[in-house]
């Protein structure tokens, strides 16, 4: 079996969006004839976020955890304040010192056949290319997110970040990205190919789609609020149209934010909304989180409408749970296209168009609590974590 060494900084049992991903192709590489070694961040029991069911399926997958420890004084003022913004590349600091020696380490101990570099933070990528060139080992950068296309920090840390994750990934044998658009985008920049492996859903977390759901007639929105990207305020409103004009009861419709704090909506004009029943319900863990998913009656996307390529992880959960989907607003790009290829469900943007699809599911599930979604299921299948390790195995066996 050949080795690939895998540095990812997020990885579980850390429950964070940015370890689903590693872990799914860690699971099932094997599968493929590939046998992931793990350069990641240790995540003690202690930590917010520690999720030790993630650990499920990596029980055989050699890992080396990696301590971000706290440093001291005057060092700990350079780590934090200066080193950023001399050294972004290998920013988490201490991380990067640690994980760094243990790759060469291991380099010198193994003969790998590839390394994956998932991004972000940049240390995984800065690690990859030193030790690509130092051991003549072909490397692949996969890219989450691209501080190149998205707004996610100030002017200037974005700046400084993307000019170095542009560098770094020139530098690589292959770059991957997690959506069509988002590779179009980086070929463009990076003037290179760029391929494209969508996340996917683990096949624990598929559900009967038949299931019956509770007795209210659930909008469930999982995973954090950003209002300077995301805007709920469209489906909301098709709900307050709803309840206003007597087309649903106030009684048997709520709107759910899992994992989102209150203070993320605090700006909202909440008298357009009066009358929408909200409710808040605290971070879970992933099996809690993909069970409340399949127990709703539907799933909203809180889409990132006007950013190309933004393609979040969970409309994939979404996909495996079998519960409709509604993409609100609609993007008019990767999941516009992912819900019009599976027929999983909807992407609309105006109130009145959504509030005229909110009615007609809420009559559909009124009469018989069950849904004859017409899902193309082999569509869905695709987006497997299986299928998509597949994916990445082609990309890996290329490298050899």
């Amino acid at each position: 079996m050949k080795r690939v060494l895998f540095l990812s900084y997020y990885f579980p049992p850390r429950n964070r969006i940015s370890s689903y991903r590693a872990a799914g192709f860690c699971r099932h590489l094997p599968g493929f004839d590939w046998d992931p070694v793990v350069i990641c961040e240790d995540w003690p029991a202690h930590a917010p976020d520690y999720d030790e069911q993630l650990l499920s399926g990596l029980e055989g997958v050699e890992t080396h955890r990696i301590q971000s420890y706290g440093p001291r004084g005057f060092n700990r003022f350079l780590i934090r304040n200066v080193y950023p913004w001399i050294f972004p590349h290998k920013t988490p600091y201490n991380w990067w010192k640690i994980a760094r020696q243990k790759a060469i380490e291991l380099c010198e101990a193994n003969s790998f056949k590839a390394i994956l570099a998932t991004h972000d933070p940049l240390p995984t990528l800065s690690i990859a290319s030193e030790i690509s060139s130092r051991f003549g080992v072909p490397w692949v950068a996969d890219l989450r997110d691209s501080w190149n296309m998205h707004k996610l920090s100030s002017p200037r840390k974005q700046r400084t970040i993307a000019s170095q994750e542009k560098r770094l990934a020139g530098m690589a044998d292959e770059v991957v990205s997690v959506s069509g658009e988002m590779s179009d985008e980086l070929a463009r920049i990076l003037n290179r190919p760029v391929q494209t492996i969508c996340n996917g859903f683990d096949a624990f977390s598929s559900s009967d789609p038949k299931k019956p759901p509770s007795e209210i007639f659930s909008i469930l929105y999982a995973g954090n609020v950003t209002l300077r990207r995301q805007d709920p305020m469209g489906l909301l409103q098709a709900v307050q149209k709803c309840v206003s004009e007597g087309r649903i009861p106030a009684e048997l419709i709520q709107v759910n934010f899992l994992g989102a704090s209150p203070d993320a909506l605090r700006s909202l004009d909440r008298k357009k909304i009066n009358d929408v029943p909200i409710c808040f319900e605290p971070r879970a863990t992933r099996r809690q989180a993909l069970d409340r998913m399949a127990n709703s009656t539907i799933l909203w996307v809180l889409a990132h409408q006007g950013e190309k390529g933004v393609m979040t992880g969970k409309i994939f959960d979404y996909l495996g749970s079998g519960r409709p989907i509604i993409s609100a607003p609609d993007d008019g790009g990767e999941i516009n296209k992912l819900l019009n290829r599976t027929k999983a469900g909807v992407s609309l943007t105006e109130p009145n168009e959504i509030a005229l699809k909110l009615e007609q599911w809420f009559g559909q599930w009124q009469e018989t609590r069950f849904f004859q979604l017409n899902v193309n299921q082999n569509e869905v299948l695709k987006h497997s974590r299986e299928r998509k390790t597949e994916e990445l195995a082609r990309v890996l066996d290329s490298l050899c």
